[in-house]
This record gives structure tokens, C-alpha cells and sequence, in this order.
């Protein structure tokens, strides 16, 4: 508990000029104000003020760095709209900039040099404020913006990157000594194919644990007509990487060219042909990041039964899982997970023909939902590889869209500011 405040407070009289008995006879009183009613205030503050009231005492540290304390402060935060984080990088930078939601002015900015980074950079989904980004054969960091610190030194590769570092040919075969999944003894393994391979990161909604998730295709396919996949896990306190067990997905491979969401904690995927392609017969993939375990569903019922994996759309949609289908009316309509009662439940639909102007004329691609603003009711839109935001009124009767935001970024996600800490043993 936090240490209670005690606020002094003395009644000085009118006059400038008092008798020494006078100032010896100046009430004097104190206000002793509660510890849940200081931690109360104090979770409601911003990132950057909270973290200098570390400096207040150690049990102050202490009990701002406990886990509990931190996500009493997440929740404050989620209750309200979420900010919005945009990422650009260069050659040798990489900039996170946190935006109004309502405004999109910047709020903050953080620019970090990544010299050591060669070839091409990918960024992870924020959860709890924290985000990932890594190169194809580079160390994984994490950091959080809000406290502007990378939290963990960088990580070491995972078997994956490792292969392709020193095999980047993606024909070659090569013996992978380490491999102890129960899958497999220690035979020859096909490179994995990688190009469009991004890791999932999320929570363990147990444990409170931060892990990521890196399940790729075997690539070429043929060389194992059975196991398509293979996953390797890292856990941020464990500091090592190490392989799950896939077996739930034999046959199954994994569409190419998507981002895993994250949600409730666990994370999903769509379901490609043997290419990694998408496919008429998309499947869902969910793996439950506390026990670590796969399973393959068919797609809700409101999705077409034949859809092609490349019209279904998936993320995480203000804290759910949301899923969507293109239809080939140029309709896209969404749906996000209830989880309270186990239930799919429809949100709102868009027309691309009424957005297509902002997308370079686009109607082909899905739309994703970014946030949902719940104070002006509406939802941001996004589309891959394209500037542009375009927000929609969630209104039943509203067919109302306009251009919300438009410039160069890599990559906007929603942002809720974090006192998230990796309590890692390295």
C-alpha cells in the first residue's frame, strides 16, 4: 500500500506584524489523506509524472512497479478512448509518434537509432503499451513509449531467424540440432519460408506474462506433406526462445502476409493453401497463450462458407476479437466477439465504393477497424499500405464517412500509455 500523504496546513494572521506569543499560538493541523484514496489519484495521472513519483521514497518505487499497480492504471486508461501511435522508420530510425485521438495532433514522439537493423523492419501490435519491432534476421526489442525506455536488452534470435541468417537460400535443407518438439526427432528440416512472416505478441491473461508468438510456414511445403507449420515461443521472463507443439495444425498452413491479433488472451490466424495463399476453404487458428495450445475452427457462421481467406478480415477491435468479410457487393460488414456470453455479435457495416476515394480507388482489399472513439461514436478505418484514415459515424442511420487523417506512416495501431515493466530474468 502506498505510504498515506500528510498535508500541513497553518492559518496565518491578517497582519504583516504579530508578537512572537502570537506565532506560538498559530493553530497547526494536519489532513491525512487515505492510501486507496492516493492511489486512487495517482493511477489517474500521466505516465510520466507517476514514474516521478518514484522518486518519492523507495516503498513508492516499489509499489509503482508492482504489477497490481500497473494494471489498476492500465484499466483507468482503457476506460477511456485510446490514443492512436503511428510508426515510420527509415534506414536508420524508427519514429513512434502518440496522437489525440480526437485531434490527431502529436502528443508525444519518440525517434530511435537503429543503425545495427539491415534489410527491412517489422512492428508488432501494441499490448499494455508495449510494442515489438525486429528485423528478418535482427534482434527483437521491446520498448514503451510512454516511459521512453527500451525495457529488456535485445533478444536473441529465434531459431528461425537463425537459419535464415546463416542459410538465407530458402531451397536449402538444414539439420536444426536443437529441436526437442514432440513432433519431431532430429531429421533434416526445410527452411521456413519467411518472407511474410509477422509474430504475434500478447498476454497471458493468467500469469500476467508478456510472450511472443512466431508461427511460420515450412517452406517448400513438399518436402512434408504432413507438418506444415512450425512455432516458437519466447516468454519475456523465461529470456529464451523454445518450440510449442503444432500437431492440432497438420495439414494446416497459415496465411502469408498477415499480422496475428491478439485478443482475450489468445491469438489468431487465417488458414492458406499449401503456398501460403489464400484459399476458399480459410480456417481459423486460435492458440491460448497460457496454456500454449493450437486448435483449428471453421470460421463463424456469418462468413461466407466458401470466402476466400484474402476477403476475411481480423483484428483486435477496442479489446476484441473482430472479424469481417468482403462481400462481392463491395460491403464489408463487421462482427466482434462477445465474450461474456460466448456470442458473435454484428457492429457495423461499410460500403467501399463510399470509401474507395481515399484508398486509391481500392474496393478489392478488406478495411480494418483501428479504434473506436466512444465519445464522438465512431470508428477509425484503415487499409493497408495506404496514408489514409477514414472515419465512419457508428450511427444505424448514418452513411457518413470523411478523411480523418492522411501522411506517411508504417503502421497506426491504438495506443493506451503504459506503466507496463518486464520483470525478465537475464
Amino acid at each position: 500500500m502506498m505510504a498515506s500523504m500528510v498535508i500541513y496546513q497553518r492559518s496565518f494572521p491578517m497582519k504583516q506584524r504579530e508578537t512572537k506569543r502570537r506565532r506560538k499560538g498559530r493553530r497547526e493541523w494536519k489532513i491525512e489523506i487515505p492510501n486507496d484514496v492516493m492511489e486512487e489519484i495517482v493511477k489517474r495521472l500521466p505516465v510520466r509524472s507517476i514514474m516521478r513519483f518514484q522518486a518519492v521514497s523507495k516503498h513508492w518505487e516499489s509499489m509503482i512497479k508492482t504489477r497490481d499497480f500497473g494494471a489498476r492504471h492500465m484499466a483507468h486508461q482503457r476506460s477511456k478512448d485510446p490514443k492512436l501511435m503511428f510508426v515510420s522508420y527509415g534506414q536508420y530510425h524508427i519514429r513512434f509518434e502518440q496522437r489525440d485521438m480526437e485531434t490527431t495532433s502529436i502528443e508525444e514522439s519518440l525517434c530511435l537509432k537503429i543503425e545495427e537493423i539491415k534489410g527491412a523492419i517489422a512492428i508488432s501490435e501494441c499490448c499494455d503499451g508495449l510494442v515489438c519491432f525486429y528485423g528478418l534476421t535482427d534482434a527483437v526489442r521491446v520498448i514503451n513509449m510512454a516511459t521512453e525506455t527500451s525495457l529488456v536488452p535485445p533478444l536473441p534470435l529465434a531459431k528461425f531467424q537463425q537459419l535464415h541468417k546463416d542459410h538465407p537460400d530458402p531451397d536449402l535443407e538444414v539439420e536444426m540440432e536443437d529441436v526437442t518438439d514432440e513432433d519431431d526427432d532430429l531429421h533434416p528440416v526445410p527452411v521456413p519460408f519467411i518472407l511474410f512472416t509477422r509474430f504475434g505478441f500478447g498476454k497471458d491473461r493468467v500469469t500476467g506474462r508478456y510472450k511472443i508468438v512466431w508461427l511460420y510456414n515450412i517452406y517448400p511445403a513438399t518436402l512434408n506433406k504432413k507438418k506444415k507449420t512450425r512455432c516458437e515461443v519466447f516468454d519475456l521472463e523465461e529470456w529464451r526462445w523454445r518450440f510449442v507443439t503444432t500437431r492440432p495444425l497438420d495439414h494446416h498452413q497459415i496465411l502469408s502476409n498477415q499480422r496475428p491479433s491478439f485478443a482475450n488472451g489468445s491469438l489468431y490466424w487465417l488458414t492458406g493453401d499449401e503456398r501460403g495463399y489464400p484459399s476458399t476453404q480459410t480456417k481459423l487458428i486460435v492458440f491460448d497463450i497460457h496454456t500454449e495450445m493450437f486448435q483449428v475452427t471453421s470460421t463463424p457462421p456469418f462468413i461466407t462458407t466458401d470466402a476466400s481467406g484474402d476477403k476475411i478480415g481480423l483484428c483486435n477491435l477496442d479489446g476484441r476479437l473482430c472479424i469481417s468479410e468482403l462481400k462481392g457487393d463491395r460491403k464489408q460488414e463487421f462482427w466482434w466477439r462477445v465474450e461474456e456470453c460466448n456470442k458473435w455479435e454484428r457492429i457495423f457495416s461499410v460500403d467501399l465504393n463510399s470509401t474507395s476515394c481515399w484508398f486509391g480507388g481500392i474496393t478489392s482489399q478488406p478495411l480494418t477497424p483501428l479504434a473506436i472513439s466512444r465519445d464522438n461514436n465512431k470508428v477509425v478505418l484503415s487499409l493497408t499500405y495506404q496514408g489514409s484514415l477514414v472515419d465512419f459515424d457508428l450511427d444505424p442511420d448514418s452513411t457518413v464517412y470523411h478523411l480523418y487523417y492522411s501522411g506517411y506512416y508504417g503502421l497506426a495501431v491504438p495506443y493506451f500509455p503504459s506503466l507496463s515493466l518486464v520483470h525478465a530474468t537475464f
